[in-house]
């Protein structure tokens, strides 16, 4: 299942695991939140609070990160 997803980040924090930076996102998406992390390949630097992204999930792992301007 493919899935698209653009909002507004509402907390961003990194995360270390085993040596991997990964980002550990809330996203507004119009009346809901989503909670999603990806690594700092996807998107760096990180993502900042009232920044918009859209992020691209293939079987709800991520596959794409992009910033876009505020609508």
């Amino acid at each position: 299942m493919y899935e698209t997803l653009e909002g507004s980040v509402l907390q961003s924090q990194v995360a270390s695991i085993h040596g991997a930076i990964f980002y550990d996102v809330v996203l507004q998406t119009g009346d809901t939140t989503r909670r999603l992390r990806f690594q700092d390949t996807f998107l760096n630097p990180a993502p900042k609070l009232g920044e918009y992204l859209k992020i691209e999930l293939i079987l709800g792992n991520v596959s794409e990160v992009r910033r876009i301007p505020v609508p």
